[in-house]
């Protein structure tokens, strides 16, 4: 692990760098639009890097409940994710099979998705996350 700057800290300093410096210095609409992108690409991946491992273990226990499984998430981020993707997999299986029609189940399932819309929302478009909760 590095010292400072951290990976958030670089990340950050660069999508400033180009929105602040590059982006308003561009005449050309299509480089513009394309370096745009670019600084919100950097601005996802460094919410991704400061939240994601918050809510990876917390996505691992809703699906461990929906599922009827025990135990905790595993301490390895990559591991969690892997889980992640394969508890995903079998929860689909499950909802294919009728597992969730039930009036209990469903609202289980239904407060799962929705939270975990929201913390993905958290990291991939705040702001539009802030105007849905507005509304």
């Amino acid at each position: 692990m590095q010292d400072r700057p951290t990976a958030p800290e670089l990340v950050a300093a660069v999508r400033r760098h180009l929105s602040e410096e590059v982006i308003p210095a561009l005449g050309d609409p299509g480089l513009r639009f394309r370096t745009l992108v670019a600084a919100n690409v950097l601005a996802v991946v460094g919410r991704e890097m400061e939240m994601a491992s918050e809510q990876a273990p917390r996505e691992w226990q809703r699906l461990a409940r929906l599922l009827g499984r025990s135990g905790s998430p595993p301490s390895a981020y990559r591991r969690q994710l892997q889980e992640i993707a394969e508890m995903n997999e079998a929860l689909c299986r499950q909802i294919e099979a009728g597992a969730f029609d039930g009036a209990q189940e469903w609202v289980a399932l239904l407060d799962h998705c929705r939270q975990t819309a929201r913390e993905k929302l958290t990291i991939a478009n705040p702001k539009f996350l802030a105007r849905v909760e507005e509304s």
